[in-house]
């Protein structure tokens, strides 16, 4: 199943993994990004969120008054996207890309985000670097570039079998369990995503999966510098309200 193929299937659902709080997710997240690219990035108006998804930080910030555009390879979550940004009153412009092949997202950005853990989703170092050259193309001179990605040092060392689990309170009641299953060594490992429903005759079982690749924060530095990209800095999620950890760099 390709990346494209699983977002699809996941599109539907995509929310669910935030328990009942998607659109406090998307304030929060929305929130925490403009609080550190005001920091970085004073005057920054034009962001493009390369794998937005279902909108969840592309709306967040466009409720902010940035100019956004949001792209991703998965042509249900752009349609999802669209719906969820109709309704909760942002205007951002959507499209279908995927994040190694910008050339046909028009014109350049003051920042370009690509967060919720897309990059390990590319399982060599040859596509890691495309995705980022492609990330660079869009950015202005001194544009700023935000990933946010899983603690993957940690995660390599403690190779968790499990995600904490999410309760959807509902109507239905559902319960989100995220199975991780890690090859016999090295970085790879399978997402096994099951949505359980509680329906009027028992219990149902949705399965989602797809493979990422840990990446630790040396591998995807290093992969920044080798694109061109300067002034890489780790900001932890204690610190800024995301999430998950987050790396910033300049277009050098």
């Amino acid at each position: 199943m390709s990346v494209g193929d699983f977002y699809d299937g996941l599109a539907p659902k995509y929310h669910l993994v935030y328990g009942d709080d998607w659109d406090v997710a998307v304030e929060e997240q929305g929130a925490a990004l403009d609080r550190l690219i005001r920091a970085l990035h004073g005057g920054a108006a034009d962001v493009l969120d390369c794998s937005c998804g279902i909108g969840t930080q592309a709306i967040g910030l466009a409720r902010r008054e940035y100019r956004v555009s949001g792209t991703d390879i998965s042509g249900r979550s752009i349609e999802r996207a669209r719906a969820e940004a109709s309704r909760l009153g942002a205007r951002v412009t959507f499209g279908v890309a995927d994040f190694r092949e910008l050339d046909k997202v028009d014109g350049t950005f003051d920042v370009v985000i690509s967060c919720d853990n897309a990059l390990p989703h590319l399982l060599d170092d040859a596509d890691l670097s495309r995705a980022l050259a492609a990330m660079r193309s869009k950015l202005r001179p001194n544009g700023l570039l935000v990933i946010g990605i899983r603690d993957y040092d940690r995660a390599l060392i403690e190779r968790p079998a499990v995600a904490p689990p999410q309760v959807v309170t509902g109507p239905p009641r559902r319960l989100i369990v995220r199975l991780h299953d890690w090859d016999a060594d090295g970085p790879f490992h399978t997402v096994h995503l099951f949505v359980l429903t509680d329906a009027v005759d028992g219990w149902t079982v949705a399965h989602h999966q797809t493979r990422y690749r840990a990446l630790p924060r040396a591998v995807l530095a290093r992969a920044a510098d080798d694109a061109g990209y300067t002034d890489m800095t780790w900001h932890e999620a204690d610190a800024t309200g995301f999430p998950q950890p987050l790396m910033t760099a300049r277009a050098g």
